[in-house]
């Protein structure tokens, strides 16, 4: 029997949040006497709005569902008591050593049996299943291994076996390129020691080790590892630690290191090159020698200063110190939403999320007035490659589901991220056999746009209906950036996947002639570095059901002749439609001269034709870009998807992911190999999946510092209904008013559509006022193993 000891509860304060949560409330504390002076009055047909109840009860329980704490702890239970094979530690006592349970998470069910429970075909919905990630660390060589057990709750018919990635039988786990993070850090940071003469002469610092903590000190910034021959190499770059977090990608200092870490002995481990001004050296003692010989030409320092401050205390702008505009909902929601379930309907839309550690959070089920429009949208993989003149920057790629887009997940600050009046939920990650509570991590709230939905003018009246859409948001902190990923929902059925950025950028020492080929001077020894963002997301369209066909309608100039142009042949254009019979990879067309659209042959609308969604560009900078490099060693195979602008596959239960977040570790023989999906199968009306690409080719300049902005890095794709109705059906929903002229001014006759404001209300501090006292103070990891019963009480 397996003995258990006493629960633990964690509390973790991250490093500076309380400080932060501190600021705000006495920023706010000063400006709260007067926003709770403020009384609007307004108008209302109705005697007075009443707050609505947010809860609903969702029709079908969420199968896509995370997994409980009660379902997790029996999971733990029965793999430490029926596996020995495995020799697991209990993570609590475990060492990088030792076998333990890295996370748990839900095994998402096959699109198949999740149809059979949603349409009624089947009462029962399909079985739970859990997926475990094991740390092998007992092997010589360190890996990452996947195991499957189930069906839950646990009984009698509960199983383990090996989670197989169906395109990689000659590989069934991913190697640990970093096998002991803590040598790994600690090791590099000793040779930088060894030449503290060096870079106290040439960077007039010294590495921040041993406790040491100077802004002025130096930090070194690792590209993640990669292999060739067998050997384990990475690039290493020295940079000042800076006065704030995260600045410090602004301030490399133009001195690099490359290390052989193969193996899990520091002690085998090598140093292989330095790079210096221009020079490599082929070892330690070789850079030593140039730097004592005379005439050694030593680079200009790149120095932190108020140039990487985000925040300016004072402004050469007055109105910054008056109030600005800003939303409210005084009727409190028009959505409903069962937090337990995690379902949210809106003016026609359905839907329900669930969250993984890797990407965040999925809707599954995307109803429209009843009608499915898709099964399944959410991000797959985020990846960014660099360019640049030195060893780092001109070889690194990151592909951030390994760090975790949903690991990543922030919590939210009302008011400035989201709304006042927004929901806010939390998240939780089963990690090390713990329980990790993320609070505020996602934002649901609906939001009026700045120009309307409709409008029409004419000589006798005038017709305008507001433009309301549903948002929901989340953002994930991967290192120096920021990504906020929004899903949007729009009266007329259009779906909109955003995605802005923000945050320090990660750029270079400056050289001059060399830093001009990738990006531009910014500041005395900085410049930036051009880099491709391209995030890709999965959606599985079942346009009204699973047979689904995309067509292309090109838009083309033509001459012709017509019976009544009497033989003169007429410069014009027309439609050009044709089926794309096979899976492949489509880029958007230049001059948008192509639609593509996903129509369901075998229903019509009204006047005849095929009902379908569109997919297309939507708003931001411009059309979201695809990776411009071809055969990136860095990315190897692990990013083909990233080549084009989106793919069409027919669906398959074993190709769930474009990506695995082992990819990161694996490029070369990555455990999901993209490129394996598109072979070339027929998908005339059959169950269709669109991964789709939104990305930006990013050449910061000095409007990037200290941080990119948001409206200059978003863009978005958008699935908007074509042929899907009879008739837009915005004008059922939207809220609107017709004003009919007369000849006398002030005699206007004006018509609402919709809730309008007549009589008193009043605005509470609370609808205005963001509390961010509290903000980020607690963070609950709460231990899952070893296991008592009062656990699943916290």
């Amino acid at each position: 029997m397996l003995s258990c000891s006493p629960s633990r509860l964690v509390l973790s304060i991250p490093a500076g949040l309380s400080v932060i949560g501190i600021t705000f409330f006495l920023f706010w504390s000063q400006l709260s006497v007067y926003f709770e002076s403020i009384r609007i009055n307004l108008t209302n047909t109705s005697s007075s709005p009443s707050p609505q109840s947010s809860s609903s009860i969702a029709p079908l329980p969420n199968i896509w569902a995370d997994l409980t704490d009660r379902e997790t702890v029996e999971v733990l239970k029965f793999v430490h008591s029926t596996s020995p094979e495995l020799n697991l530690t209990a993570a609590v006592n475990a060492s990088l050593w030792d076998n333990f349970i890295h996370g748990v998470e839900v095994v998402r069910p096959n699109k198949k049996d999740a149809l059979k429970f949603m349409t009624g075909a089947s009462v029962l919905p399909p079985p739970r299943f859990a997926r475990i990630a094991i740390h092998h660390g007992t092997a010589s060589e360190v890996y990452w291994d996947e195991y499957v057990v189930g069906p839950l709750p646990v009984s009698n018919e509960t199983g383990i076996s090996h989670l197989e990635y169906h395109h990689r039988a000659d590989l069934d786990h991913a190697r640990n390129l970093v096998p002991d993070a803590i040598s790994f850090k600690k090791w590099p940071y000793s040779i930088a020691q060894e030449v503290a003469d060096i870079t106290e002469d040439l960077l007039q610092a010294t590495i921040n080790d041993d406790g040491k903590n100077d802004p002025d000190g130096l930090e070194l910034s690792f590209r993640d590892p990669w292999v060739k021959d067998g050997r384990i190499l990475r690039w290493c770059s020295f940079q000042r630690a800076g006065s704030r977090a995260e600045s410090g990608t602004l301030l490399p200092q133009g001195l690099y290191v490359k290390l052989d870490t193969t193996g899990r002995d520091p002690k085998a481990w090598r140093v292989l090159r330095w790079y210096y001004n221009g020079r490599l050296y082929n070892s330690t003692g070789e850079f030593r020698k140039a730097w004592q010989s005379p005439g050694f030409q030593k680079a200009p320092i790149n120095r932190d200063g108020d140039w990487t401050k985000i925040e300016e205390s004072s402004s050469e702008i007055s109105p910054r110190d008056e109030p600005a505009p800003f939303m409210v909902n005084p009727g409190g929601p028009r959505y409903r939403l069962d937090n337990q379930q995690q379902y949210v309907s809106w003016m026609g839309f359905t839907f329900y999320w669930s969250f993984a550690q890797s990407t965040g959070i999925t809707l599954f089920d995307v109803r429209f007035r009843g009608e499915r429009i898709l099964y399944e949208l959410g991000l797959q993989e985020a990846m960014s490659l660099y360019a640049g003149g030195d060893p780092v920057q001109g070889a690194v790629a990151y592909l951030d589901s390994f760090f975790g887009m949903g690991r990543a997940m922030f919590e939210l600050v009302p008011g400035y991220d989201c709304p006042v009046y927004a929901d806010f939920m939390d998240t939780v990650i089963y990690d090390a056999e713990r329980t990790q509570r993320r609070k505020r991590t996602i934002c649901l709230f609906e939001y009026t746009a700045d120009y309307p939905l409709q409008r029409h003018s004419t000589s006798f009246y005038v017709t305008v209906s507001r433009n309301n859409y549903l948002v929901l948001r989340t953002t994930a902190v991967v290192g120096n950036y920021d990504y906020t990923i929004d899903y949007l929902f729009y009266l007329d059925g259009t779906i909109e996947i955003k995605v802005r950025a923000s945050g320090y950028i990660q750029g270079a020492y400056f050289v001059p002639e060399e830093s001009q080929e990738y990006g531009f001077r910014v500041h005395d020894q900085f410049a930036t570095s051009m880099h491709d963002h391209v995030l890709n997301f999965k959606a599985d369209l079942d346009v009204l059901n699973s047979s689904n066909t995309l067509l292309k309608v090109d838009i083309e100039p033509e001459t012709k002749s017509y019976p009544w142009s009497e033989g003169e042949k007429l410069h014009t254009m027309g439609l050009v439609k044709e089926h794309v019979l096979h899976e492949t990879g489509v880029n958007w067309p230049a001059n948008s001269q192509s639609i593509y659209l996903v129509v369901n042959n075998e229903t019509h609308n009204r006047w005849g034709e095929n009902r379908g969604y569109r997919i297309m560009p939507g708003t931001g900078i411009g059309t979201p870009g695809h990776l411009v490099v071809n055969g990136s060693q860095s990315l190897g195979k692990s990013a083909s998807w990233a080549s084009k602008d989106f793919w069409v596959t027919k669906q398959k239960d074993d190709e769930a992911r474009s990506a695995s977040p082992r990819n990161a570790f694996n490029t070369d023989q990555p455990m999901v190999d993209f490129s394996q999906y598109v072979n070339g199968e027929n998908i005339t009306q059959e169950d269709l999946v669109f991964w789709i690409n939104l990305g930006s080719h990013h050449v910061p300049n000095s409007g990037d510092i200290p941080n990119t902005l948001q409206h200059t890095s978003a863009n978005s794709i958008m699935l908007v209904p074509f042929n899907f109705h009879d008739r837009s059906v915005s004008s059922g929903s939207s809220q609107g008013v017709r004003i009919d002229f007369t000849r006398k001014a002030g005699e206007g006759a004006a018509q609402f559509f919709g809730h309008h404001f007549e009589d008193g209300m009043t605005l509470d501090s609370k609808d205005v006022v963001p509390i961010l006292a509290s903000y980020g103070a607690e963070e609950r990891q709460v231990r899952k193993f070893p296991y008592t019963e009062d656990m699943l009480s916290m």
